[in-house]
């Protein structure tokens, strides 16, 4: 039998406390009668704790920390316990013995390049304007925006946000979707759009309009959030409150206890203090009575979880049905799509399907990581030596290159894509110099043509996943640098000699057909890298870059 809208919502509540580690008595003992009772609620048991157990891997991903090598997150098979997308549900014993285990261990945790020209490197910050591009100074910062989906910021937003930004005091305008922020003091919230809203410091908020849930823990026991008709302290507890167009408010504390603090402290019902299970609405006289519960529910952390991974599911299955269509493509010259691989593999596999031998790389040094999504591999290169030899017996007049690249680091000098020794004829470089400027370099006899976009890759972009594309064009006679599905420059191809990638390598630089001493690595992760024997339209491009793209933030530069 299928459940009410009534019964899913105190089933989400449930399990929300569940993983959260707030799910006791009553409440734990009607979520185990539940599980054996119902088939539905036993079925939507297993997918989401089938999803909280693959977040946990994509949250270690996106969110790390900036030391180069905190950011690792092994890639694993299923089997190693890296939960794929889509699985069939489990048959019905199989999902009642798992929900039983994951109660139990509930309980039981409640009681116990040849010589490129070498260019002055970017600054090493942004402008003093765009205080969310490169960080805050810990001083500065009073939270971080560490979670997403959905969200648009509206057109007034005074902040440019992406995920693991840190904040300043200052507001923030949500149009819709929901956004996790962790403040510095301990306390967790999720904000609701549309919601006006503002960062005073790390202990205290304004909720002037819109929806948000707080998660306090005893050390950061105090925090305040205030509103138009009051103030709510917290005293160690969970709670959610709703503030209305007018300013009349709903509060409901889910666990712990909280102090309301009326505007008009002279007032008779000036102060209340709440325990968990009540309610109270505050009108936009500031005048207090108490309810049975509040109008809507309160997204809180494991809602914002089930959303960001249907996100990431979605858009994994719609790059998934787009990637058999590139492998059956005429055009496609070479294919690495990274997925599917165990962690051990030490070929790449080439996924190209028309043409009569795949030409599988091979892999030296790198890591197998995770990749845009929860469950896809991705090739992390990080020591002097990292690389993977390229095999394409195929000169091409015109081509299309593409793939995701993740940067650590700019490197001063060059940071390698693709690479191919001087020796070779046709050779070709392709990468990113010193100055943050896509350089293509192709190899014509004694000397090398050069075409270089304007600056692409900013400081900003370092821990984040960017799509670059170039293509070559003998028909059009042009050759143009693309940055996340658009172009960024376009020139005059010189000449029309054959372009080979041949003995060439991802991610390092060879000289005369031998590893740079010194090691002129790439610094970063790859995910997806592609060859076509044709220059591809700039609406192909976008529609590689749209559907590929991992879920990101909107975002505005910060107003004058």
């Amino acid at each position: 039998m299928s459940l009410t809208d009534e019964e899913i919502l105190e089933l989400h509540e449930l399990l929300d406390a569940l993983v959260e580690n707030n799910l006791a008595g009553k409440r734990l003992r009607r979520l185990e009668e539940w599980l054996i009772e119902s088939e539905s609620v036993r079925r939507r048991y297993a997918r989401f704790m089938d999803m909280s157990a693959s977040l946990r891997h994509y949250a270690e991903e996106c969110f790390a920390e900036e030391d180069e090598d905190a950011d690792i997150v092994p890639f694993e098979r299923q089997s190693e316990g890296l939960l794929r997308f889509v699985r069939p549900l489990l048959a019905v014993a199989a999902v009642v013995a798992l929900a039983f285990v994951g109660i139990q261990s509930y309980q039981r945790s409640q009681v116990g390049t040849d010589e490129l020209s070498q260019k002055p490197p970017l600054p090493s910050s942004a402008p003093k304007g765009d205080i969310a591009s490169v960080g805050l100074l810990i001083e500065d910062a009073v939270g971080q925006l560490t979670k997403a989906t959905g969200v648009e910021w509206a057109s007034d937003s005074q902040l440019h946000l992406n995920r693991g930004n840190s904040l300043a005091a200052g507001p923030l305008k949500l149009e819709t979707g929901l956004a996790q922020i962790e403040m510095l003091s301990g306390a967790t919230l999720v904000l609701e759009g549309p919601a006006d809203f503002e960062l005073l410091s790390d202990d205290e908020v304004f909720l002037t309009k819109g929806k948000l849930r707080v998660m306090v823990p005893p050390a950061a026991a105090g925090f305040a959030v205030n509103m138009p008709m009051g103030k709510v302290i917290d005293l160690g507890t969970e709670f959610g409150l709703h503030v209305m167009d007018d300013g009349a408010a709903e509060i409901y504390v889910y666990i712990g206890k909280v102090l309301f603090e009326g505007k008009d402290l002279d007032a008779e019902r000036a102060f209340a203090e709440l325990e968990a299970g009540e309610s109270v609405f505050v009108d936009e006289m500031g005048e207090l009575a108490w309810i049975d519960m509040p109008s809507e529910h309160f997204f809180g952390a494991a809602d914002l979880a089930h959303r960001s991974m249907e996100e990431a599911q979605n858009r994994y299955g719609g790059w998934v049905e787009l990637s058999e269509e590139l492998a059956d493509d005429d055009r496609t010259s070479l294919y690495f799509t990274f997925d599917d691989h165990r962690t051990w593999d030490r070929a790449l596999r080439d996924e190209a399907r028309t043409k009569e031998e795949a030409e599988d790389g091979a892999i030296i040094g790198c890591q197998w990581v995770e990749g845009r999504w929860p469950g896809k591999g991705a090739l992390r290169f990080s020591g002097a030596n990292d690389r993977v030899k390229l095999r394409l017996d195929e000169s091409m007049t015109s081509l299309t290159m593409a793939t995701w690249v993740r940067l650590d680091r700019l490197r001063k000098d060059f940071n390698p894509i693709v690479q191919v020794p001087a020796k070779t004829k046709g050779a070709l470089t392709w990468g990113i110099d010193g100055r943050g400027r896509m350089l293509l370099r192709s190899h014509r006899g004694s000397e090398f043509v050069e075409y270089a976009s304007s600056v692409v890759f900013l400081t900003k972009k370092i821990g984040h996943w960017i799509h670059l594309a170039t293509t070559c064009d003998d028909q059009d006679n042009k050759v143009t640098h693309y940055l996340d599905g658009r172009p960024y420059s376009r020139e005059n191809l010189r000449g029309n000699a054959p372009m080979s990638l041949d003995g060439g390598e991802l991610g390092n630089v060879i000289s005369d057909g031998k590893a740079s001493a010194g090691g002129r690595n790439l610094r970063g992760t790859i995910d997806e890298f592609i060859v076509f024997r044709q220059a591809l339209s700039s609406d192909e491009i976008r529609r590689l870059y749209e559907i590929g793209r991992p879920y990101s933030l909107p975002s505005l530069n910060r107003l004058p």
